[in-house]
């Protein structure tokens, strides 16, 4: 059964990604860094890779595999995709007025809570080697330095607040993933390098800068770090990692 489905669910996601570098091209080449339609097409494809994601870590763990990480996985996307859902209906029936902080923002917290628990449950310890203390030292200073920039420059409000938890969930995120052997699976740590990448960026753009054009590669980002994320579960499921 995992032989039969494998190679397809490898290649579904990455068309997904190939079409997320398409919108991230769109972004940086073109004159207006956006075209029509941008906005419907970026959602429609965040919220297609998310239930996507959702459907597969629920089947894989069903029928072909027990891995917990596949739970604690389907719990993130779940829950981002009920937050994405909410925030992208409210822009569409109230217009683009939606305030930062929301209630989706919980549902995108959750998705560093429930991948740090799900690599705490399933992957071993690992020793701190000088190059990953080094890398986490530099990431840390940038973690702290972005969040107290904005808290300085706009004061501590609500969105800098909520902004602040998520660079200190990103943070954990990042720090369980160099401290487990999570780093040791390629597809899985780029994802979620990417995750913590795409969620950082949105926190940025909605408490400070929702107008600069380059924080539109958020939604490409996203999806980005969903397919290498689900890919490098399938992976575990096909080298029997579980």
């Amino acid at each position: 059964m995992v032989s039969r489905w494998y190679r397809p669910g490898l290649a579904f996601f990455s068309l997904l990604l190939a079409g997320s570098l398409g919108l991230l091209l769109a972004v940086l080449l073109l004159p207006s860094h956006t075209f029509d339609g941008y906005g419907t097409v970026s959602n429609g494809l965040q919220l297609l890779t998310s239930i996507a994601c959702l459907i597969v870590c629920v089947s894989a763990y069903i029928f072909w595999s027990r891995d917990l990480l596949l739970i604690y996985a389907g719990f993130a996307f779940g829950g981002w995709t009920l937050a994405n859902t909410f925030w992208y209906a409210y822009t569409l029936i109230i217009g683009p007025t939606l305030m930062y902080p929301t209630v989706s923002e919980a549902g995108f917290l959750g998705v560093f809570l429930f991948l740090a628990s799900g690599y705490l449950e399933v992957f071993p310890s690992s020793a701190w080697s000088l190059p990953r203390l080094g890398g986490f030292a530099i990431c840390l200073i940038i973690l702290l330095s972005v969040p107290v920039y904005l808290i300085i420059q706009l004061g501590l409000t609500l969105s800098t607040g909520v902004t602040l938890l998520f660079f200190f969930f990103g943070g954990y995120l990042l720090l369980v993933s160099l401290s487990r052997q999570v780093y040791e699976e390629r597809f899985l740590f780029a994802g979620t390098l990417m995750v913590i990448v795409a969620h950082l960026i949105y926190a940025v753009r909605e408490a400070a800068y929702p107008d600069f054009w380059l924080f539109r590669i958020v939604g490409p980002l996203v999806v980005l770090s969903f397919c290498l994320l689900e890919i490098g579960l399938l992976q575990r499921i096909w080298e029997g990692r579980i």
